[in-house]
């Protein structure tokens, strides 16, 4: 295919439904595509999609033109099957998103933000910032609950919580972690005693890996990523994921560079999950619901605390006092596919630094 240069333009629109549909970034041609590939046929791809069988064959001739190559097998009475290039254009769609997921989040939530101040001035949601966490987006998507997002890391959630850039931090860390843990080594220093932490929820960690588990990879502890030559990908320093991980050789006594790919780092957990899908990376660590939601085979490995963090004179305003009232009664059984591995017992439960980062009892 001759080289072209393609430009792309980003919109959005104004809704009153709240769903994401398949993709964060809405493409016609990429919807088309995917509608295809799981249907297995034109036909159901256009009632899925809500167009005729003929526009949909339109669409796909005027892109193939364009394109110089074909998309779709189209052989009579067989299933439509989609071509190398269309396949390679899912799966970059797929890394575009993953990779970006965080910052999708954070702009649609800024412009939901700028936009539903301009319909009601008054509006004066809670500002997070901190872990990317699925089931903090489903509220801020799917309920009346008003927060604004902005995912970063755990730390530079912290960082900007010290700051005053935002009311609420959200970080993630192994549960049961002590003061000499890990965990309270990289963010106690961003914690004071007029900190109070809000129990969010517990999360699954573990390990993701390919349909079938190919490389027979089952724990850390038998330490089967560095002996079968598996290719990891890690985390950025200053997330929950990576103290846990690190954490873990710490006490089996594994060195970082036994573990190819220790240094090769995802910038997101999404991310991780659609390079083991596609086949670049053989095994990383991921939360259960985000391996379930990309058709990953997963590993429990250990569970971990999602914390918010806040001011304490915060916790006492009407505003904070609402939102932790609305953790406390919230049911989350509709959501209950989706969020794979999340318990929220507790959820609401106000803590001292000192009540969650215990005195080591050693």
């Amino acid at each position: 295919m001759k080289s072209r240069l393609f430009n792309i333009r980003l919109s959005f629109e104004i809704t009153e439904n709240k769903s994401e549909g398949f993709f964060l970034l809405k493409n016609d041609l990429i919807s088309l595509l995917d509608a295809i590939q799981r249907t297995g046929s034109i036909k159901a791809a256009a009632e899925e999609l809500g167009y005729s069988f003929r526009h949909i064959w339109n669409e796909l001739n005027k892109w193939e033109e364009e394109l110089g190559q074909s998309l779709v097998n189209r052989s009579r009475g067989k299933n439509a099957e989609l071509s190398p290039l269309a396949e390679q254009l899912l799966w970059t769609n797929k890394e575009v998103e993953a990779k970006y997921k965080e910052q999708i989040i954070e702009l649609q939530s800024g412009i939901s933000y700028s936009f539903r101040k301009a319909f009601n001035s008054a509006w004066d949601p809670i500002v997070i910032e901190g872990c990317a966490d699925s089931a903090l987006n489903l509220l801020r998507r799917t309920t009346d609950c008003e927060i604004e997002l902005n995912f970063t890391t755990s730390r530079k959630g912290l960082e900007a919580l010290r700051e005053g850039k935002c009311e609420l931090a959200g970080f993630n860390f192994p549960k049961s972690s002590t003061n000499n843990s890990k965990a309270f080594g990289t963010f106690g220093h961003l914690l004071t005693k007029n900190n109070g932490l809000i129990f969010f929820a517990t999360r699954l960690q573990g390990l993701a890996v390919a349909p079938g588990n190919p490389k027979k990879i089952y724990s850390i502890l038998e330490l089967d990523i560095a002996s079968r030559k598996a290719k990891f990908i890690n985390r950025r320093e200053g997330t929950g994921t990576r103290i846990l991980f690190d954490q873990m050789l710490d006490v089996l006594a594994v060195k970082p560079e036994e573990i190819e790919g220790y240094n090769d780092i995802s910038d997101t957990q999404f991310l991780t999950a659609v390079q083991i899908a596609s086949g670049k990376v053989d095994v990383g660590l991921c939360t259960a619901n985000v391996a379930k939601e990309n058709g990953l085979d997963f590993i429990p490995l250990a569970k971990e605390v999602y914390y918010l963090a806040a001011d304490e004179k915060f916790l006492e305003t009407a505003k904070a006092k609402k939102f932790i009232q609305f953790l406390r009664s919230y049911d989350w059984a509709e959501f209950k596919d989706q969020l794979e591995g999340y318990d929220f017992t507790g959820t609401g439960e106000v803590f001292k630094v000192s009540d969650v980062f215990t005195a080591d009892a050693s």
